[in-house]
C-alpha cells in the first residue's frame, strides 16, 4: 500500500521535474515542515513536503518579492534496505544516484541560490565549496555548536571548512550572500582581521549596517534551546570566540 502511493508520489515528481508551477502545486502549505524564513533584501525560503507512503520528497523554494526563482528537490529513500532499488529505479533518470545508492538532491536554477546579490559588483569566485557556502542550504542558523551532542551548526560546519582558504576578495563577497547566516560569518571574519580590508573599510562598515537592519536577528542555539537572538549582539559574541 505505502508502495503504491510512493511510486505514484516519485513520478509524479520526476513527470514535473522542471514544471515549477506544477511542483508548487504538489507541495501544498498543509503539508508545511518549516515556516518561510526571510533571507533579507526580498528574499525568502519555503521549506514544503508532500508525504507518499514509507517515504516523502521535500522541497525548497526560494522566493524573490513573490516570485519563485529556483528551487532544490530533496527525495528520501524507505528506511527498509530490500526496498532501495526499487525506489532508486523510480527516481533514475531524472534524480543523480550516487556510487553508494542515494538520491542527490536536485536543484531548478541552481544560480539563483548561489549567486551573490544583485547590487554585488565585485568577482566572483567559481570555487564550487565558496558558491555552496553562498546557497541558504548551507544552513540558516548562525551560531557555533549546539544540541544534546554539541555539534558544529551547518553554516559553521561549511565556514571552518572554507576558512583556511578564504581571500580578501571572498570575504567581501559572502557579505553579499542570500544566506544571512553566511554573511555574518563573513562580518565575523572582517572584524577580527580589519588590517586585510582597509582599502574598502568606509564601504564594508556601511554595508555591514545595511545587512543588520535588513536580517535584524536570526536563529541560533545555546546548548539545546533554539531561538532568535540580534544579529549585531551574536557577531560581536562570535568575533571574540573561537569555533571549532
Amino acid at each position: 500500500m505505502g508502495g503504491g502511493k510512493d511510486k505514484k508520489l516519485i513520478l509524479n515528481v520526476v513527470d514535473n521535474f522542471d514544471n515549477p508551477t506544477a511542483l508548487v502545486k504538489m507541495f501544498p502549505k498543509t503539508y508545511n515542515r518549516l515556516a518561510s524564513a526571510h533571507l533579507g533584501f526580498g528574499y525568502r525560503i519555503i521549506s514544503r513536503s508532500t508525504p507518499g507512503g514509507y517515504i516523502s520528497i521535500n522541497c525548497d523554494f526560494l522566493y524573490k518579492k513573490d516570485s519563485l526563482v529556483g528551487y532544490r528537490l530533496r527525495p528520501e529513500l524507505p528506511d527498509k534496505p530490500k526496498l532501495r532499488n526499487k525506489y532508486l529505479n523510480w527516481y533514475a533518470g531524472k534524480f543523480e544516484i550516487t556510487e553508494n545508492h542515494k538520491v542527490k538532491p536536485y536543484y531548478h536554477n541552481r544560480k539563483s541560490f548561489e549567486a551573490p546579490l544583485d547590487n554585488y559588483s565585485g568577482d566572483k569566485s567559481t570555487k564550487v565549496k565558496v558558491r555552496a557556502y553562498m546557497s541558504p542550504t548551507s544552513g540558516l542558523w548562525y551560531g557555533g555548536r549546539g544540541g544534546w551532542s554539541m555539534s558544529l551548526l551547518p553554516n559553521r560546519k561549511h565556514f571552518l571548512a572554507l576558512e583556511q582558504s578564504l581571500t580578501r576578495e571572498i570575504v567581501m563577497e559572502l557579505m553579499y550572500s542570500k544566506n544571512p547566516a553566511t554573511r555574518l560569518t563573513a562580518i565575523e571574519y572582517y572584524y577580527k582581521y580589519p588590517e586585510l580590508f582597509e582599502e574598502s573599510k568606509e564601504e564594508l562598515d556601511e554595508w555591514i549596517e545595511i545587512i543588520f537592519k535588513q536580517v535584524p536577528r536570526i536563529s541560533t542555539l545555546r546548548g539545546c534551546l533554539g531561538g532568535q537572538e540580534s544579529v549585531r549582539k551574536l557577531v560581536e559574541e562570535y568575533v571574540k570566540l573561537s569555533v571549532n
